[in-house]
């Protein structure tokens, strides 16, 4: 059932600030995302929460935390058409003229609100401005400082992904209603699509702050993680419609979290036909000379040509093996008994000895030793042969070398043998 927005208490101040945080089952991080945004210290800030039909206690928690702040915090339950389509909803419900922006599982960083609104006031001429954001995760530990790019670079720039970590963007209220506001059609990429506008629209109006301005979680159900595919399809949307032809490197990261989880995925394709799949889809974003490039490389990637509908061998993109390999198996109908590797000692300079180990889920080990560069075969049991039964086999290897200490080279990856061919016995 649909709860109304809850009504404002009349607090005494009227907001200088209103921060809008779309949000769905996230009760786990929500307390931390209001605390902060409501306990900032600076201007006078209210936080509005569209909250999509939450079924996890959300709804109470935003009761709770109204009371905790009273006047501050408003919000309102019920079926969305999704994040965008709150987003502007709680844009349309604030009562400043400056808007932050927070997912219900993202936090500012202390002194984020009130560096945005000092830029602003001492930038009349900005419409938005934005700052560093780290990527962390369910924990709140730090991954990663997300790549951002400061306003000056090259609209041209943007093919290759957004630059504004979407927590740290503050914006004028008006900017955002004159440039139409999100576009709901988009579920994963909507942010993206809005700088774009905003900065074609205001292309000296906006501004970066030198701070980490907010904290964006990386978890098991954020969107970024649930819709790979879509964030891919629809990044190369935005790129088509506003700066032209999209890069194929689009569909082929999109391929590279593919190889990360085959053959563990419904639908029963081989990872080859999957991504043949995607590229037919990928084409017309693409221009002739993408969509030629975006063949050639799947055409001869040896991921694709190892794997098959049942097993995944987790060399690189060139095909070497690192000092652990990884080879997936989800068993089908015809059960999966024993995989042999084709492979191939080619170490520059001439071979060494390598010491390799075969682990399976069953505890069992064996070993082999490899003298010298050549051809050699390994041999994987899989002991669990049940109809759908996952198994993860793990070979690791010692004596392997670094290229770049070998031979002139800018490949630091450590390395250890190539696989050429893999037989599934049945």
């Amino acid at each position: 059932m649909a709860v109304p927005m809850s009504a404002d208490k009349g607090s005494a101040t009227a907001p200088a600030v209103s921060v809008v945080m779309p949000s769905m089952n996230q009760v786990i991080f929500l307390a931390d995302a209001v605390r902060s945004v409501l306990t900032q210290e600076g201007p006078a800030t209210e936080l509005v929460v569209m909250d999509g039909g939450s079924d996890d206690g959300s709804q109470a928690l935003l009761a709770d935390l109204a009371k905790e702040f009273p006047g501050r915090l408003r919000w309102a339950s019920g079926p969305d058409n999704g994040p965008a389509e709150a987003v502007n909803e709680a844009v349309r419900r604030t009562r400043a003229p400056l808007v932050g922006w927070l997912n219900s599982d993202d936090l500012y960083t202390p002194g984020a609100v009130a560096r945005a609104a000092a830029h602003l006031a001492s930038h009349p001429d900005h419409v938005m401005v934005y700052g560093h954001g780290d990527h962390v995760d369910g924990e709140g530990a730090f991954i990663e400082r997300y790549p951002s790019r400061t306003p000056t670079a090259y609209l041209s720039e943007w093919v290759d992904g957004c630059h504004i970590c979407q927590p740290t963007a503050f914006f004028r209220r008006a900017a955002f209603d004159a440039v139409g506001g999100l576009d709901s059609g988009f579920r994963a990429s909507f942010d993206y699509e809005l700088w774009l506008r905003l900065f074609k629209a205001y292309p000296k109006g906006v501004g970066f702050i030198n701070e980490v301005q907010a904290c964006s979680r990386l978890h098991a159900g954020s969107i970024t993680t649930r819709f790979r595919e879509r964030v891919a399809f629809e990044g190369m949307e935005v790129v088509r419609r506003h700066l032209g032809p999209a890069p194929a490197h689009w569909l082929l990261t999109h391929v590279d979290e593919l190889c990360a989880i085959h053959p563990f995925l419904p639908g029963g394709l081989s990872l080859r036909a999957r991504c043949e799949v995607l590229a037919a889809r990928a084409a017309p974003y693409l221009d002739s000379e993408g969509i030629g490039f975006l063949h050639r490389r799947l055409a001869t990637d040896p991921r694709l040509a190892l794997a098959t509908e049942t097993v995944h061998v987790g060399v690189h993109a060139d095909g070497w093996a690192g000092p652990s390999l990884d080879i997936r198996v989800q068993q089908g109908p015809a059960p999966v008994r024993e995989i042999r590797l084709g492979c191939r000692q080619q170490t520059p300079g001439g071979g060494r000895r390598l010491t390799i180990g075969i682990v399976t889920p069953d505890g069992k080990a064996d070993e082999l030793r490899v003298d010298g560069n050549g051809a050699f075969e390994l041999v994987l049991p899989v002991a669990d042969r049940r109809p759908g039964a996952r198994s993860v086999l793990r070979v690791y290897t010692e004596g392997g070398f670094v290229p770049a200490l070998v031979e002139p080279s800018a490949d630091r990856r450590e390395l250890a043998f190539r696989v050429e061919s893999c037989r599934v016995m049945g």
